[in-house]
């Protein structure tokens, strides 16, 4: 394993793309598509993925998305642009802001001022 002080330099120079990452800009062959969804299945972090991979963050969680792996295809509800419900401002209560009473009276506090 990677002491701790070169695992720090490894990680800023990859972030601030001072050295080219081993296969950075390549393929993914399916040998490290495998490899990446055993890392991710065993909670191994982007940053730790990214360095055994010699790939960049960005292409790993590219990668995850393009592989699916959050799963969010077969589970819709995970998507990050799934709409939520309209909340009152209030938040104690699932009203539309225009029925309100704690929301209008807010409203109406603020055109005062």
């Amino acid at each position: 394993m990677i002491s701790d002080e070169n695992y720090k330099e490894t990680v800023k120079s990859m972030r601030n793309r001072t050295t080219r990452l081993d296969r950075e800009g390549d393929y993914w062959t399916d040998d490290e598509k495998e490899k990446l969804r055993f890392l991710f299945n065993n909670g191994e972090g982007i940053t730790e993925t990214a360095i055994q991979l010699q790939r960049s963050e960005p292409a790993v969680m590219q990668q995850i998305e393009k592989m699916d792996l959050y799963q969010r295809k077969e589970y819709p509800q995970r998507s990050r642009n799934t709409p939520r419900d309209p909340r009152c401002l209030c938040e104690n209560c699932s009203l539309d802001r225009a029925f309100c009473p704690r929301c209008t009276a807010y409203a109406g506090e603020q055109e005062a001022v």
